[in-house]
């Protein structure tokens, strides 16, 4: 998975985001549209499109991004 592939997975799952609102950088707690709904369907495309399978307390350690990206990548190498 890349940055940009974890990207269109939040803006397909969070619509309510102005175009372009998603970097690297960006801290998704901190997203307005960020609530459990939303860890539901954003775990579950990544356990789709990627075979990783999130727990909501993975979440807890992770602040960008960019961050979910390379647990997501480390996770798919652990495999």
């Amino acid at each position: 998975m890349n940055l940009d592939q974890l990207i269109g997975i939040f803006s397909e799952c969070l619509e309510e985001l102005p175009e372009n609102a998603l970097a690297a950088e960006t801290k998704f707690k901190d997203l307005k549209a960020w609530d459990s709904l939303a860890v539901l369907t954003v775990t579950d495309e990544i356990d789709m499109e990627y075979g990783v399978l999130l727990r909501k307390t993975d979440f807890q350690n992770l602040a960008t991004l960019e961050d979910l990206c390379k647990f997501v990548n480390a996770k798919r190498g652990a495999a």
